[in-house]
């Protein structure tokens, strides 16, 4: 860090009046004294001669693996840094942040500081116990007048996510949550276009329908759901009370659905969402259990026979299906939606991914070709386009693989 602080001060005192500008200025730096403050001072004289016009700040914990103790004691020591050093902060555009452990009000006072944030990363961030309940405590990000796009919380020990004010917020990934669900609750977002919700459901979380998630999130074009191999966490629904809520949805991302799951629930998504254009789903097939850990809810069925009789999708164009195998289940699920969507003009079916640890269990070779099988030859192939659309009146284009 010596070498490195004083690298960045040498740089940023060339970038004089008479010298190049620095318009844009990524730095990555450990949390640690007592170099922060030279850092710190060393940007925001920088700054204040006004050519910077991005500033992005990486910063990292001094040690692999803190204990809690540590993390707290990081966040203390972000909180001095950020405290003792406002011009820097002040022209800020992207914060990313891993673990700290924060006191009650610190993100709040961050973002009401930072007004030129733009991004803001969390990772295995959370903030002190509360002591009157001994409860973990809701991230609240109420920023009114803030200019913050982009939002990634991610493994963070919060109890739930509360977005009540971010009027320019158009991203937002939310990974691996603790809390129960939903993990998440929207205010005003009125331009949030894309959503990312990756997790592996824990023992304790229950399926939530998303209508109870995402009910003021009325701009979205993008949802991502990433199930991780594991239980299911969202819970299909009545399609009325979502079609609010989709009715700008462009592109759906259902990502690594166990194999053993059946897939007709995903037709509420499909009827909610009645301007959806591309549709892609993943499958998974993990004999290694990649995600699975000691607290992790047990997988089940997900049944659903609800889609309306006289439902037809007019906008539908690709369907996606990742981890394709040659299986009657499947069959009928591709049939189905080629049925319903009657203007669909593209389905792609594509292989699983190898796994390095799925082989290492087989000695190095891939799964029995017998129980999970992708179509090779084009002959079969030939056979299985004609199976899809035997009886329909579609014109679809199916390529595979």
């Amino acid at each position: 860090m010596t070498t490195y602080t004083g690298v960045v001060r040498r740089l940023l005192l060339s970038s004089s009046p008479d010298n190049r500008a620095i318009e844009r200025l990524q730095l990555s730096f450990y949390l640690a004294d007592p170099y922060l403050h030279s850092i710190g001072h060393a940007v925001g004289n920088a700054m204040e001669r006004g050519s910077t016009k991005s500033l992005q700040f990486t910063i990292w914990a001094d040690t692999h693996h803190p204990s809690y103790e540590h993390c707290v004691l990081l966040g203390q020591r972000f909180m001095s840094f950020f405290q003792a050093c406002p011009s820097a902060f002040r022209w800020l555009t992207s914060l990313i942040l891993q673990n700290l452990t924060f006191g009650d009000s610190d993100i709040s006072k961050i973002l009401n500081i930072c007004t030129k944030l733009e991004f803001l990363s969390l990772t295995y961030c959370d903030s002190v116990i509360d002591r009157v309940t001994g409860d973990d405590v809701v991230l609240t990000i109420d920023v009114p007048r803030s200019a913050l796009v982009a939002v990634e919380i991610i493994t963070c020990g919060y109890a739930g996510v509360d977005l009540i004010q971010a009027p320019k917020l158009q991203r937002l990934v939310c990974a691996n949550w603790i809390g129960v669900n939903p993990p998440l609750r929207f205010g005003n977002v009125p331009h949030l276009h894309s959503i990312t919700l990756r997790h592996a459901a824990l023992h304790w979380q229950r399926p939530f329908p998303l209508s109870h998630c995402l009910s003021n999130a009325t701009s979205l074009s993008i949802m991502y759901l990433n199930f991780a191999d594991q239980m299911i966490w969202i819970e299909p629904e009545d399609p009325k009370h979502l079609s609010p809520i989709f009715s700008h949805l462009r592109d759906v991302y259902l990502y690594n659905i166990f194999y053993e799951c059946d897939l007709n629930w995903t037709m509420f998504v499909l009827e909610a969402a009645p301007s959806l254009s591309n549709f892609y789903l993943k499958l998974s097939r993990h004999p290694c259990e990649r995600s699975r850990c000691e607290d992790s809810a047990k997988k089940v069925n997900v049944p659903w026979d609800q889609t309306s009789p006289d439902f037809k999708h007019h906008w539908l164009s690709l369907l996606e299906i990742v981890g394709f195998v040659v299986d009657e289940k499947l069959t009928k699920y591709i049939r189905l939606v080629i049925e319903l969507a009657v203007g669909l003009k593209r389905i792609r079916l594509l292989d699983q991914e190898p796994c390095a640890r799925c082989n290492a269990m087989n000695n190095g070779q891939p799964p029995s070709p017998t129980r999970w099988r992708f179509p090779v030859e084009e002959e079969e192939k030939n056979t299985i386009r004609q199976q899809l659309v035997d009886g329909l009146s579609s014109p679809v284009e199916i390529s595979i693989g």
